[in-house]
């Protein structure tokens, strides 16, 4: 049985696209999104983000983003502030 309490994060072992997607994922895209503005395919991203989980040992996406921000291997992103 997998222990999900346990994410491994060895950023040494994501390739560079999975560090692309991951780093989407943790904006909050969709793999829609995400393959729109990569301008791949829909399936191949839900590849890498099973990928990603599988290296990471994470459950869901959710855990993934979190442990991904809170290791420093994808810095939080912000969304701009509107001027006023």
């Amino acid at each position: 049985m997998v222990d999900y309490r346990t994410v491994s994060w060895d950023s040494g072992s994501l390739t560079n696209r999975e560090l692309e997607v991951l780093g989407r994922v943790v904006e909050g895209l969709s793999a829609k999104e995400i393959a729109i503005e990569l301008g791949i395919a829909h399936r191949t991203v839900e590849c890498h983000i099973e990928h990603l989980r599988a290296k990471t040992n994470s459950r869901n996406r959710a855990q993934m983003a979190a442990e991904a921000v809170r290791s420093g291997v994808v810095p939080m992103s912000r969304p701009a502030s509107a001027s006023a």
